[in-house]
């Protein structure tokens, strides 16, 4: 199936995007940024947020895991107006491209800060990775334009996860010559090529966006009566609307909520990986990069292997698998002491990580009544997000009260646990036929 998908331009061009995106994902947040920000602050000094006397010091790690809870919240109480107003407008594409040239400009602003810059570096971040995620909610959206069936969108879903490992995992390539050999590019140190490292990430970002913005058709653009008056505010209201009548949606409610809860620790445990192996056990950066070169490209095949098993077990049945293994991980963190260890873990993770996350957006889509896809999936960023940020922020806060990126990561098992157990509760053969009734009493009236 998969291969005959991919034969298609669209579903191509579609599944590029993760190759454009996911260089930002590895390169930039899970490995060299955190590098460079904790490089930025002066040895021996906390680091300090807010001006004068009216600022709070905290470890470097720390302020990272706060850092991605700012951007996460943010992302989610914008993402279901943009996500509203682009099914009116028929903008899914437009706000895409908004989002991509704008955070690939800022991505290749961090070139720009040096020594003691690391409040502007933190600020361009979470620039950047608000318009990362907010493009990720069009991008997303657009998924159910290829396919109605739950099956084809579980292989392109996945598919896409796969590809983006292969091009996150190629241009992390690049940088790992670039960081461990700078002087075969002309540069003078590890540092530097940090630096042009960012500004690649940018290019890389913006060319492979370019299939999906040209062959990815819309083909339900406006929804018929869309209230009058402006579009923020209508769209508001059609949010606060599809609020009230989520209780005719209760399995795809309750898999809103699965996900929050074991998708936040999914993305905090890549938000921290890097880290937590410079923090607990001195790994050097060729080392960290190295190992999240392993994880791209053993992912790439692992999110395929998901599909098969996804038929064999069930799409809900394949995510339960990925999250017992998530739970392995977190676990086992507690007791690593060497960098095998560490490279153990992130082989675990690289077999579930890609997987687990297409299926769950594969499922959610398979979930949402026809023509409402982008309002949906803001509801989907919303509830991920605004939820999301509690993982960051409960890394950062343990970091701070324990002084042990041990306990922090421990913490997160958590929210498999629970986003487990929540998602024991959905019948997916339910939600499509709540799916399915709506989309037809709509066309009734």
């Amino acid at each position: 199936m998969t291969g005959s998908l991919l034969r298609r331009k669209d579903v191509r061009s579609w599944c590029l995007y993760d190759w454009a995106n996911s260089a930002f994902v590895t390169s930039i947040t899970a490995v060299l940024l955190q590098f460079h920000f904790l490089d930025l602050i002066p040895d021996g000094q906390p680091a300090r947020v807010g001006f004068g006397q009216y600022h709070y010091e905290t470890s470097g790690v720390a302020l990272w895991g706060y850092l991605g809870s700012v951007y996460m919240l943010a992302a989610g109480l914008v993402s279901p107006v943009l996500g509203a107003a682009a099914d009116r407008t028929g903008g899914k594409k437009r706000y895409l491209a908004f989002c991509v040239l704008v955070g690939a400009a800022l991505t290749c602003g961090l070139s720009l800060t040096s020594n003691g810059q690391y409040q502007l570096c933190g600020l361009l971040y979470v620039a950047a990775a608000f318009l990362w995620t907010c493009g990720n909610l069009f991008y997303d959206s657009l998924l159910t334009e290829l396919s109605n069936d739950e099956l084809e969108l579980g292989a392109i879903s996945s598919s896409g996860y796969a590809i983006g490992y292969l091009g996150g995992g190629l241009l992390l390539a690049a940088h790992f010559v670039m960081v461990s050999r700078p002087h075969w590019f002309g540069l003078s140190d590890a540092s530097q090529a940090i630096r042009v490292a960012f500004i690649t990430v940018g290019i890389w970002w913006v060319v492979f966006s370019l299939p999906l913005l040209r062959h990815v058709r819309q083909k339900r653009m406006r929804r018929a009566g869309a209230p009058s008056g402006s579009l923020v505010i209508s769209s508001l209201r059609q949010i606060l609307s599809t609020l009230a009548e989520l209780n005719r949606f209760k399995h795809l409610a309750r898999l809103l909520v699965a996900f929050i809860l074991y998708n936040t620790g999914i993305g905090t445990v890549i938000f921290v990986a890097a880290v937590f192996g410079r923090d607990e056990l001195e790994l050097s950066k060729t080392t960290l990069i190295g190992c999240f070169l392993m994880i791209q490209f053993v992912g790439f095949p692992a999110a395929f292997v998901f599909i098969a098993l996804a038929k064999k077990l069930g799409t809900r049945g394949a995510i339960f698998v990925g999250l017992a293994a998530y739970i392995g991980v977190v676990v086992f963190a507690l007791f690593m002491q060497t960098a095998t260890h560490f490279w153990i873990m992130g082989f675990l993770v690289a077999l579930v990580q890609g997987g687990t996350q297409a299926l769950s957006r594969s499922l959610y889509g398979s979930m949402i009544p026809p023509g409402r896809s982008g309002e949906f999936f803001g509801f989907f960023s919303i509830f991920n997000k605004v939820g999301s940020f509690a993982g960051p922020l409960c890394f950062a806060l343990a970091r701070d009260l324990t002084g042990s990126t041990r306990i922090a990561v421990l913490c997160l098992a958590g929210f498999f646990v629970l986003g487990a157990l929540v998602l024991a509760t959905v019948n997916v053969r339910e939600g499509k036929a709540a799916a399915r009734a709506d989309h037809v009493s709509s066309e009734i009236t």
